[in-house]
């Protein structure tokens, strides 16, 4: 009788244990489908907003051109605004604080000395590439010449990194835990209370900016933008309007991927599919923490689904294969530095940017702070050598 109790236990708990795998199975699925609608959305955005134009990044390093932070602020304000809604409304707080603490998870063992470092290779790579992590996937889709030399830069300088991870760790790891990772932790106020005054600060610096800069003057773009019968097959976007798009994408990814906008650890995964196999995988203990797991595969649909999205909008607005790159040097030097850099940050121009500093990151603010610099000093050198 007991052993038959004891059966009826164990097929009752093998059931439940099959109903949370199938569960979990499906729940993975949804986040995968997510990722790579808002991978799509990205790229679109991306494209249709012209910061995939290797020149536009480089002028922005230059301040001869303000597309890039147009579209950028605008990205970080409407991400920092609807964060800020989820962190106050009693049925998104659970996923909102869940995201925020995957962020904070993936800066583990990062202290100023590595982002500040990290962040000023990241912003010398875009200067040399006209490229970040995010970008460059929306170049590939769109056909921009020399695009793939980029991708397969970020892919050896991804590698690169992680060879060199532990020696690179050992040098810049923090001496001490850093006391305050959220800027509104130092006022000891919640995070809303900062969070929206600060976008309205923003949003009258890009107001500012596009009343010097007008868009449509920066953009070299024909009448057929305003002839266009459509937004769909619109050539260009308001930057700000580009920036909106992509902002608002933390929605949907907090809520059913539990994570928020983020693009260079896609390249881990991946590098570590193509080159640890099992008589490498001694090469790198960092990439081989990549090769399974949801958390390290949604960036890849997400990846995948950017590719797709910005080739549509090329297509329908008939400027695929229309925009000019770099060199080839240029573009894979560029692409090996600006993953390197992003790596040895945590995260990229999506990561830290528009999420680091949409959740008023400390890290990420300092991460931003050095890529423009190290970006504007590597444009001004290159202007002067030619």
């Amino acid at each position: 009788m007991a052993s038959r109790r004891k059966a009826d236990l164990l097929e009752s708990e093998d059931i439940s244990s099959d109903g949370i795998g199938r569960r979990s199975t499906t729940r993975h699925m949804v986040s995968l489908a997510v990722s790579s609608a808002c991978g799509f959305v990205f790229g679109f955005a991306i494209e249709k907003g012209k910061v995939h134009e290797p020149f536009v990044v480089k002028n922005q390093m230059l301040l001869s051109q303000f597309v890039m932070m147009k579209m950028f602020l605008s990205g970080v304000i409407s991400g920092m605004f609807v964060l800020s809604v989820m962190s106050m409304l009693p049925f998104t707080r659970h996923q909102y604080l869940c995201a925020k603490s995957a962020f904070v998870r993936g800066l583990k063992g990062k202290g100023f000395q590595a982002v500040c470092l990290g962040g000023a290779l990241l912003g010398s790579g875009m200067a040399i590439a006209g490229s970040c992590p995010g970008v460059v996937l929306a170049q590939v889709g769109s056909g921009t010449q020399n695009s793939i030399y980029t991708l397969l830069g970020a892919l050896f300088g991804t590698l690169l990194y992680g060879i060199l991870e532990p020696v690179v760790t050992d040098l810049t790891k923090p001496e001490q835990a850093i006391r305050y990772q959220f800027l509104y932790n130092v006022y000891g106020s919640p995070f809303f209370v900062m969070a929206l005054p600060t976008a309205a600060i923003l949003s009258l610096v890009i107001f500012t900016l596009e009343l010097a800069y007008p868009w449509e003057e920066e953009i070299s773009i024909t009448d057929s933008v305003y002839e266009s019968s459509s937004w769909i097959t619109s050539p260009a976007w308001p930057p700000f309007l580009s920036g909106v798009v992509v902002g608002t994408l933390q929605i949907p990814l907090v809520l059913f991927v539990g994570d928020t906008l983020g693009a260079s650890s896609s390249f881990c995964t991946i590098t570590s599919q193509v080159f640890l196999h099992k008589s490498s995988k001694r090469l790198s203990p960092y990439l081989l923490k990549f090769q399974t797991g949801f958390p390290n595969w949604w960036q890849v649909t997400f990846m995948l689904g950017s590719i797709f999205g910005a080739f549509s909008s090329s297509i329908l607005s008939g400027s695929y294969g229309t925009v000019v790159g770099g060199s080839v040097i240029q573009s894979f030097v560029g692409g090996a530095v600006i993953l390197f850099g992003a790596r040895l940050a945590g995260g990229c121009t999506s990561g830290h940017g528009l999420s680091g500093m949409g959740l008023l990151n400390m890290l990420s603010i300092s991460t931003m702070t050095a890529m423009f610099v190290g970006g504007a000093l590597t444009a001004r050198i290159l202007q002067w050598i030619g």
